[in-house]
């Protein structure tokens, strides 16, 4: 995720959405996966004289770390470190799955876009990477993926990428389960699942 899209109306829906999975799937922890891409933000034009964004700014509105003190019922990490080489960002991921000591526990993919298309770039999460993941999780912990809408001509777009996830976990079509806003924003969806006992390597 670019720093300059944190904190916007799209990370209340996305919290609204996480809180009530923990409470429904008895989550006690919840480890959201960044995939931080850092912005460099344009300079500011005082009196004639441009200057740059002061740091201090930026830390306080665009602090990726500030969702683990929200006052929850639920153990809140989140994977803030840079997101470059993608082998290297999928152990991080897959280790700190590994270490959690909270069960069962859910795991938030949450990069700029979604699940790959056909052209993959680094706002995507690539299959192989959702598939990795997928297998590293224990039996009852729930996987959430955003989705960013994939298209601007008003085209169906969540049924397509709704089964896409499904296809990548091998799980039965129609098995997963979508969040969303009832009102804006509207070109977010949230796709979910639980793994369950047979799903587990």
């Amino acid at each position: 995720m670019r720093d300059q899209w944190y904190g916007d109306n799209r990370d209340l829906v996305k919290w609204g959405v996480l809180l009530e999975l923990a409470r429904r799937y008895h989550a006690r922890h919840i480890l959201q996966v960044l995939y931080r891409r850092s912005t460099i933000w344009g300079q500011l034009e005082i009196d004639g004289e441009m200057v740059t964004m002061p740091d201090a700014v930026v830390e306080h509105f665009r602090r990726t770390g500030a969702v683990s003190a929200m006052r929850c019922p639920v153990r809140v990490e989140v994977i803030s470190e840079e997101f470059g080489n993608r082998t290297d960002y999928l152990g991080i991921i897959l280790e700190r799955i590994q270490s959690r000591t909270d069960f069962p526990g859910i795991v938030f993919l949450d990069p700029d876009t979604g699940l790959e298309p056909r052209v993959a770039r680094p706002e995507h999460v690539l299959e192989s990477e959702l598939a990795q993941i997928w297998n590293g999780m224990r039996t009852c912990d729930v996987l959430v993926l955003y989705q960013h809408q994939t298209n601007r001509n008003g085209a169906p777009w969540v049924a397509q990428k709704q089964s896409q996830f499904e296809r990548v976990l091998k799980i039965a079509q129609g098995s997963a389960k979508l969040a969303r806003a009832v009102e804006t924003p509207r070109d977010v969806a949230l796709f979910f699942a639980q793994k369950k006992a047979k799903e587990t390597d």
